[in-house]
């Protein structure tokens, strides 16, 4: 009787793995998009240090009889910024240990990020040291570019209401 290699159940385990990362514009529904993933039976984490993904992952699927499969993580700007940068690396590298994986940008219109905000009555997370409402959504957009621009999917919320999302 020989023993299994002990690195081929680890990538059995990282095979069958989904990794679905929802971030975008504060406002506009990631907190949504993963409750329902959850309710699809998706192990979720809301404001994951971009930095600790691999980590997660790993911890998620490898070493334990029982792996997630289904993982969902979300990823917004209360990141370091250079750990935004990073996400397309950490990604990528995650690939290349076979996960797959899909990036769900969440977007909305300017008015529709206010009128929620006035509506909720809530803070933007960047809206510290005197920055405007306005001023804070710019500088998101700015700081979530390396984000947005490798999504697979990128959804406009600004019509959607929390059923149809």
């Amino acid at each position: 009787m020989t023993s299994a290699d002990p690195g081929s159940s680890e990538k059995a385990h990282a095979a069958t793995t989904r990794l679905v990362v929802i971030s975008g514009m504060s406002g506009a529904g990631k907190t949504i998009a993963l409750r329902a993933l959850e309710d699809l039976d998706y192990y979720c984490v809301d404001n994951l240090p971009a930095a600790l993904m691999s980590a997660f992952v790993a911890a998620a699927t490898i070493g334990t009889e029982n792996p997630h499969q289904r993982l969902a993580v979300g990823i917004d700007v209360r990141n370091r910024s250079e750990d935004l940068q990073r996400v397309p690396a950490i990604l990528a590298g995650l690939a290349q240990q076979g996960i797959e994986y899909e990036l769900i940008f969440l977007d909305a219109r300017d008015e529709v990020l206010f009128k929620r905000y006035s509506d909720t009555r809530r803070r933007h997370p960047l809206s510290g040291d005197g920055r405007s409402l306005s001023e804070a959504i710019a500088l998101e957009r700015k700081r979530l570019k390396p984000v947005s621009v490798i999504a697979n999917r990128v959804v406009d919320t600004s019509e959607l209401n929390v059923h149809q999302l």
